[in-house]
């Protein structure tokens, strides 16, 4: 795992802060389930689910190493041209990326699963926040729920980043595929893609950090501590959101799961369609589109 990658893991640490064995289990079993996904679900006595998440957390891992030492493989430090906002992409990058994303999802939703099936089994006694009833599915259908997209507190954050859609190619950035990839076939990943990141990262992030720390030091210092968390894991390269940016982003969120009474149906919604329509900004254009060098940019 890479120094950003384990940043989740030394967050998981805070939720052992001693206190009642009961509130313990579950984030033991989060931490083992982060560590080596499938872990926590064979220690709750569900091995079968336990073999699905280490299969497929094995199966993308393997997938995306497999492209990663390909020759045309570029690394992400190659791809984002800062100063004039062009991203350079291929095939094999872009299936590195697709199988390392369900990779690291897995780890994610792995730790969530574990922690809210123990949870859920010891019927919650210890706990001052209640523990989300959604599965795997329930969270996979979210983005596409007439009763998440109808709300303003989705929406609106859709109708943000959807604005990024108008802005021309001078002002926005801009994507350059090679070797043969097309806008067409890079815009069929953005969905399974996105939809990984969303999923795992809502799971992880507010299904067991936030609602932990929100048990452990309330509302108001809880939202802190799981947006920091959040902010830190983003290295704001690209369309990444910087630290600043995204620990932001992570008190809407937070405070978006406490408001629907910690389930995560809207999260995963509202962090899907953000995340999909900002990239669809960047696969509008073509560096060749363009008139002039770009010059500037505006950042939070």
């Amino acid at each position: 795992m890479t120094l950003q990658s384990l940043r989740p893991t030394l967050l998981l640490a805070l939720l052992l802060i001693p206190g009642p064995a009961v509130a313990s289990a579950p984030a033991l079993l989060a931490t083992g389930s982060f560590l080596v996904p499938g872990l926590g679900q064979f220690i709750n006595g569900e091995p079968a689910k336990g073999g699905f998440h280490l299969a497929t957390w094995g199966t993308a891992a393997d997938i995306a190493a497999y492209y990663r030492t390909r020759d045309d493989y570029i690394e992400p430090g190659d791809r984002h041209d800062e100063d004039e906002l062009v991203i350079t992409t291929n095939r094999t990058s872009e299936r590195a990326d697709l199988f390392g994303t369900v990779a690291s999802s897995t780890r994610f939703y792995s730790a969530f699963d574990a922690y809210r099936q123990r949870r859920t089994m010891r019927g919650n006694r210890g706990y001052r926040t209640p523990i989300s009833d959604e599965g795997f599915q329930d969270l996979a259908r979210a983005p596409f729920e007439a009763r998440y997209l109808s709300r303003p507190t989705t929406f609106v954050p859709m109708a943000i980043a959807a604005s990024g859609l108008l802005l021309s190619s001078e002002d926005s950035w801009v994507t350059r595929t090679q070797g043969g990839l097309t806008r067409h076939e890079t815009a069929a990943m953005l969905m399974p893609r996105q939809g990984a990141v969303a999923l795992g990262e809502e799971a992880f992030f507010r299904g067991v950090l936030n609602n932990s720390f929100h048990h452990q030091f309330g509302p108001w210092w809880g939202t802190a501590a799981s947006s920091v968390g959040f902010g830190l894991a983003h290295s704001g390269a690209g369309l990444s959101a910087n630290a600043g940016v995204a620990t932001a982003y992570g008190v809407y969120l937070g405070w978006l799961h406490q408001h629907n009474d910690y389930r995560l149906g809207e999260n995963v919604a509202v962090h899907f369609w953000w995340n999909v329509l900002v990239s669809a900004a960047a696969l509008r254009h073509d560096p060749d589109e363009r008139t002039a060098v770009v010059r500037w940019e505006f950042r939070f």
